[in-house]
């Protein structure tokens, strides 16, 4: 298990109930015609884990590990107008 957050750029150690804790469950079996399935934990600090998230890349015969960052949560625009059924 990581000790310190996957981000290269954070030096951040774990602790126990903070963070967030990935499970990726990988399979092997479309790169090497096999049954073959590979499990990996990977941790974020609290800061790091808001911003990114773990993406497995499979390509011919490599399996790669990115860190993308988090979609923006699209915040609602206010109505500017009351519905119609609202105006008088």
């Amino acid at each position: 298990m990581a000790q310190t957050c996957a981000n290269s750029l954070c030096t951040t150690a774990r602790r126990p109930n903070q963070g967030k804790l990935f499970r990726l469950d990988i399979d092997l079996g479309s790169l090497f015609g096999t049954d073959e399935h590979l499990r990996e934990y990977i941790w974020l600090c609290g800061g790091c884990a808001q911003q990114m998230r773990p993406k497995v890349e499979v390509t011919r015969d490599t399996v790669t590990l990115r860190l993308t960052k988090n979609d923006p949560i699209p915040v609602p625009v206010a109505a500017t107008t009351a519905p119609s059924i609202w105006a008088n």
